[in-house]
């Protein structure tokens, strides 16, 4: 009798592939890299965790994610986006304001608990 874990392994891999064409598929039509954004650009600084994450970025670093957003609200308004060669491309697309998030919302978390006791 053949075994079934070869079957199993190609289907899995098949949908990690039909994943991965549809995620790249759905980061294209966000049109975010069109205008030049990154993936955390798109975070909204109304929650406590971003605001100060933003807070503690380098300055150069918030200086690129400040010229990023004015470009794609100028862009927005005038209703069109970059030429080819100035989208984000994959690679430049890095989470850069993730790890500060977690890092404030871990000690959020703590001193929550530390006021609690």
């Amino acid at each position: 009798m053949a075994s079934v874990a070869p079957k199993v392994a190609r289907q899995l891999s098949f949908a990690q592939k039909v994943k991965a064409a549809f995620h790249n598929w759905y980061i294209y039509a966000c049109g975010y890299r069109q205008l030049g954004l990154r993936k955390d650009d798109l975070l909204m600084d109304d929650h406590p965790d971003v605001v100060e994450a933003i807070k503690r970025l380098p300055p150069e670093e918030r200086d690129f994610r400040n010229f990023r957003l004015k470009r794609a609200m100028d862009l927005t308004m005038k209703h069109i986006i970059l030429p080819e060669d100035q989208w984000t491309k994959p690679n430049e697309d890095i989470s850069y304001l993730r790890p500060y998030i977690e890092l404030t919302r871990k000690e959020r978390v703590e001193r929550e608990q530390w006021d609690h006791q």
